[in-house]
C-alpha cells in the first residue's frame, strides 16, 4: 500500500517554478544583498560538500528532492508530492515540470537518479548523504517527472535522505572535473564569478522572479578575521555576520553598529568535540582518551570562550537541546589527579623532563586546526592543561581550505569539530560507525566499538520512535564510556543583520539550511517622499 502526502506546504517553500504568474515587482534601489564566508571553499559541488560554508552558497544554485522548513518540517522542493509504501520500502516521488537547470534544460527524473547513483558510487566521497543510500535497491524512472526508489531495509527517518541536493546528469556527463568550480544547478541563483579568497557573485537567473527573489546579485565576501568583518558589518558593507562573543559588547552599544544592524543570538544544532585519531598508538589506549578528558576545565573554559552565558556542556554526540541525549551521564569532571593515575595505569609514567614515557616513545600530539580565534583558543587551552599532566601537544594551524581535506582524510592526531547536523539527522551511523571511517563517511578519528555499532544498527531498524530514541541514548553511553573524541558544548551564536532586511527567520538549524532561509530575505523598500 502507498500513501500519497498532499502538497500543503507548496506555497511556502521555494518549490514553485521560478516564473511567477503576475507582473514582476519593479526592481528595488538595493538589489544586492552582502553575504560573507569565514574562509573560502575547496568547490560547489553539493554531493560532495562536507563542511558547513559551501551549503550557505550551494543552497542559492541547488534545490534538493524535500526540503525542511523552519519548524523542521518536510517541505517540498523539486519533488512537488510523494508517496511512502506501507512496509517503507518504495518511495514514489513527484517532480516540479517547470523547473529548469540554468542553462534552460528540463530537471528530470534522471537527473534524479543520477544524483542518488553518484551519492552511491564507493570513488565520490558523498560523505554527508551515503547513510541514506547505501541499501538501494533499484532506482525506476518510468518517465521524466517520477521517481521511485526502492530500498532492502525500512529506515525511520529516510525522507530525511531525500533533503540531498539534485545535480544535472549532463552536466556531469559534459565535464564532471568542472563542476566544483563552475556548478549547473536549478536554484534561483547561478555562478557569476570567484575571487579566490576574495568573494563568490551569484546572480539572479533570467527566469527568477524578481518578486520572490529581489536580489539581482548576492556577493559573498571571504573575511577570515573577526575585527575585520565586525568593522565591515559595523560600517554596513555586510548583511549578515558573525558577531564573537567578545564583539557582543561593542555591537550593542557601537553607534555604527546600531545604525546599520540588529544584533541576534541564533541557536546551533551542532556539537563542538575535539576528534581523536585512534590510529595513533598513544590514542588508541581508551585510558589515554578518557584522561585528557579529565585533565581541562570545561565549564571555565566554556564561560571564558562564550561570555556572558558561556556553552551548554555535552558528554556525547547529539547537540545540548536534543532528547536523544542520555541525561544520566554528565559531562567529565575538572580532575587532573584522576588523569595522572589513567595515564599511570596506561603505562605512561612521568619523566624528569616533565614528560611521560613508555617504551622509549614520550607522550606528545599533534593538533590540527583552522587558523580561527576559537579554534586556536581551544587549541591553546589544551596545550597548557596536557602539559601538566605531562603530555606534550604541539599546534598546526592551516587555514580553512587546507584543513577541511586533512580532517575528512583522517590526516590528523587531534582536531577540533564541529558537527552541524545538516539536515537535522541525529543517527550517529555516519559519524561513529566502524563502516564509516574515510573515505566512505565521517568517522574521521577510525573509531571501532562492537557495542555501539549493534546501538547504531538496531536504531537504525527501530520504528517506534521511542525505543529508537532510547536506542541513541544506549550510543551515548557506550561512546561516553569509551570516548571517540573530547565532546565539548553546544553553543549559540550572535549575528549582526543589517536593519535593511526583512523575511530574516530564526530556526533550531539557526539562520540558514532551511526554507525559504535566506531566499526569503527581502529589502525594505526605501520610505516614500
Amino acid at each position: 500500500m502507498i500513501r500519497r502526502f498532499a502538497v500543503v506546504f507548496a506555497s511556502m517553500a521555494v518549490a514553485a517554478s521560478f516564473a511567477c504568474s503576475r507582473p514582476a515587482a519593479k526592481t528595488p534601489v538595493r538589489d544586492t544583498l552582502y553575504r560573507h564566508l569565514d574562509g573560502d571553499l575547496t568547490g560547489l559541488d553539493p554531493t560532495t560538500a562536507n563542511e558547513e560554508l559551501a551549503p550557505r552558497v550551494e543552497e542559492m544554485m541547488f534545490r534538493s528532492l524535500v526540503g525542511i522548513d523552519r519548524e523542521l518540517r518536510i517541505v517540498p522542493a523539486l519533488a512537488l508530492s510523494w508517496a511512502v509504501s506501507s512496509d517503507g520500502l518504495v518511495y514514489d516521488f513527484r517532480l516540479d515540470p517547470k523547473a529548469r537547470w540554468d542553462d534552460g534544460s528540463p530537471v528530470t527524473s534522471a537527473d534524479v537518479a543520477f544524483t542518488i547513483d553518484r551519492v552511491r558510487n564507493p570513488q565520490v566521497p558523498a560523505v554527508n548523504w551515503k547513510w541514506g543510500f547505501e541499501d538501494v535497491a533499484k532506482v525506476e524512472t518510468p518517465d521524466p517527472l517520477t521517481v521511485i526508489v526502492r530500498f532492502d531495509h525500512p529506515y525511520a527517518e529516510r525522507l530525511l535522505a531525500f533533503n540531498v541536493p539534485i545535480v544535472s546528469a549532463a552536466a556531469f556527463a559534459k565535464n564532471p572535473d568542472a563542476m566544483g568550480r563552475h556548478p549547473v544547478g536549478s536554484g534561483p541563483y547561478r555562478l557569476e564569478s570567484w575571487e579566490p579568497n576574495q568573494k563568490i557573485t551569484l546572480v539572479r537567473r533570467a527566469d527568477a522572479s524578481s518578486g520572490q527573489f529581489p536580489f539581482a546579485r548576492i556577493v559573498f565576501r571571504v573575511i577570515p578575521d573577526n575585527a575585520v568583518r565586525f568593522q565591515a558589518g559595523s560600517r554596513g558593507d555586510l548583511d549578515e555576520f558573525k558577531v564573537t562573543r567578545d564583539q557582543r559588547p561593542a555591537a550593542e552599544r557601537g553607534a555604527d553598529f546600531q545604525a546599520h544592524n540588529r544584533l541576534l543570538k541564533v541557536p546551533q544544532f551542532l556539537i563542538v568535540a575535539v576528534v581523536y585519531n585512534l590510529h595513533n598508538s598513544f590514542l588508541a589506549d581508551r585510558r589515554v582518551r578518557q584522561a585528557l578528558a579529565l585533565c581541562w576545565p570545561r565549564a571555565d573554559a566554556a564561560l571564558r570562550l562564550y561570555p556572558p552565558d558561556g556553552a551548554s556542556l555535552i558528554s556525547g554526540p547529539y547537540p545540548a537541546s536534543a532528547r536523544e541525549n542520555a541525561s544520566d551521564v554528565p559531562p567529565p569532571a575538572y580532575d587532573p589527579a584522576a588523569a595522572a593515575r589513567l595515564l599511570d595505569e596506561a603505562g605512561w609514567k612521568l619523566g624528569k623532563d616533565g614528560l611521560r614515557h613508555r617504551g622509549g616513545k614520550k607522550a606528545s600530539l599533534e593538533f590540527l586546526y583552522p587558523g580561527q580565534p576559537s579554534t586556536t583558543n581551544i587549541a591553546q587551552i589544551f596545550q597548557q592543561a596536557y602539559g601538566k599532566v605531562g603530555v606534550e601537544l604541539t599546534l598546526r594551524s592551516l587555514d580553512w581550505a587546507a584543513f577541511t581535506p586533512r580532517l575528512a582524510a583522517g590526516e590528523f592526531e587531534l582536531a577540533p569539530y564541529a558537527n552541524i547536523f545538516l539536515p537535522p539527522h541525529l543517527d550517529q551511523y555516519p559519524y561513529l560507525h566502524s563502516s564509516q571511517a574515510p573515505p566512505n563517511g565521517e568517522n574521521y578519528g577510525f573509531y571501532r566499538n562492537p557495542g555501539a555499532d549493534r546501538a547504531i544498527e538496531a536504531a537504525q531498524r527501530e520504528t517506534d520512535e521511542t525505543k529508537r530514541i532510547e536506542l541513541y541514548r544506549q550510543v551515548h553511553r557506550i561512546v561516553a564510556a569509551d570516548p571517540p573524541a573530547d565532546f565539548l558544548w553546544s553553543v549559540g551564536q550572535y549575528w549582526g543583520v543589517s536593519k535593511s532586511l526583512t523575511g530574516v527567520e530564526v530556526s533550531s538549524l539557526g539562520l540558514f539550511h532551511f526554507l525559504p532561509g535566506p531566499l526569503g530575505w527581502k529589502p525594505i523598500p526605501p520610505p516614500k517622499r
